[in-house]
């Protein structure tokens, strides 16, 4: 989304939007600003996952991190899943796959093919930013093990799982 696209979509819904348009995009700079946290604890306790790692490109994917949600889309279809009336699921189905589809840290994107390593971080931040509402930087293992894995919709291919789970390997050995 540009700039601009961005700037009338924000004074739209600051100034007259509906309250479940403003309780929404509360949603979302809250969302970006827990994953960007996640990502700074990532790089604080586990340095070592980021040794083959271009640190500006990642930092730019967590900055720009879930954009498309401000799109058209995306943004009322999701308001009104979340926060409206919530009768919207064709709509919202469209929204979701919009979504995937245009963000790398979403394994359905990948269709069962590995997933790059730069972007298996970045969904590992977009996960950890729920435990954080939580006060539980750990939580995501949980979410990892008894959803994630087995989502089909995911459909995480072997390496993916391979590379998640020894992520989550160093994020569980976390004091």
């Amino acid at each position: 989304m540009n700039l601009l696209n961005a700037f009338h979509l924000l004074n739209a819904i600051t100034e007259g939007g509906a309250d479940y348009q403003k309780e929404y995009l509360e949603y979302i700079n809250s969302h970006k600003e827990r994953v960007e946290e996640f990502s700074k604890w990532l790089l604080s306790n586990c340095p070592d996952l980021f040794e083959n790692v271009d640190i500006d490109v990642f930092n730019d994917l967590i900055k720009e991190h879930d954009e498309s949600k401000f799109s058209e889309e995306e943004f009322e279809p999701y308001a009104q899943h979340f926060y409206g009336s919530g009768d919207n699921d064709f709509e919202f189905d469209k929204a979701w796959e919009h979504h995937w589809q245009n963000n790398e840290h979403h394994p359905e994107y990948w269709g069962g093919e590995a997933v790059p390593y730069i972007y298996i971080l970045e969904m590992i931040c977009d996960w950890g930013s729920f435990g954080i509402q939580k006060g539980d930087y750990k939580e995501l293992i949980d979410y990892y093990y008894t959803k994630a894995i087995d989502d089909e919709e995911k459909n995480l291919s072997d390496n993916t799982k391979k590379i998640i789970e020894e992520i989550l390997s160093k994020i569980e050995e976390v004091d």
